[in-house]
């Protein structure tokens, strides 16, 4: 393996890793088409991360929002509170889970987590007025009825950033995110392939 890296692979990965890393944490897939017509299944949009670059609870009504969404995966989540009467909404209050990390966002271990990321509109706010603490009720524009969880600040993982007054959105280019994610496995091993390529071009020509 020594041979195989050596100081100008390792900066060409560095570079294409950090790289890979800032962009990768900006843009979020759209998986369905509850968001219709103002995204689609496929889209790649443009986002900015909670607690890194914007206050959970600075989002407003007519957000889009990235969330840990429960009730996708109701059998794996105890709700605390059922059909909780929340400004003429019945909601549901689940615990939080100990596999809930940022970590568990991640390709693979994704799989792992008992939340699903959910990419819907803000329609209300509500906050507790024992605590103090805000929540959030959400809802896919094209859905017919709005999201069944209320949602805690702490779980609002993205916004997606808007370009004059608009949702920053790169049509189709998702596509290809969710190919990758479907054959993750061939994936990675094209690139092992591709790497071990590299690097059997590089040796063949220090060798002439």
């Amino acid at each position: 393996m020594g041979g195989i890296i050596n100081n100008k692979n390792i900066l060409e990965w560095t570079v294409f890793l950090f790289v890979f890393l800032i962009v990768w944490t900006h843009v979020n897939v759209v998986v369905s088409d509850s968001m219709v017509p103002v995204m689609t299944r496929g889209d790649f949009v443009v986002v900015e991360n909670s607690l890194f670059e914007f206050d959970p609870e600075s989002v407003s009504v007519g957000d889009i929002i990235v969330y840990s969404a429960h009730w996708t995966n109701a059998g794996e989540n105890k709700i605390i509170n059922q059909d909780l009467s929340i400004n003429g909404r019945n909601l549901n209050y689940y615990e939080l889970n100990s596999r809930e990390s940022m970590i568990y966002n991640l390709p693979i271990i994704s799989s792992y987590s008992p939340t699903t990321p959910v990419i819907h509109r803000v329609i209300d706010t509500w906050t507790n007025p024992e605590t103090g603490n805000k929540y959030y009720i959400t809802k896919g524009d094209n859905n017919p009825t709005y999201d069944p969880e209320l949602i805690r600040a702490e779980q609002v993982r993205q916004r997606v950033v808007e370009l004059n007054d608009e949702p920053f959105i790169i049509p189709y280019l998702g596509h290809i995110s969710i190919i990758l994610k479907e054959n993750l496995v061939i994936f990675v091993i094209l690139l092992v392939i591709w790497m071990y390529y590299d690097y059997r071009k590089e040796k063949v020509a220090k060798n002439n």
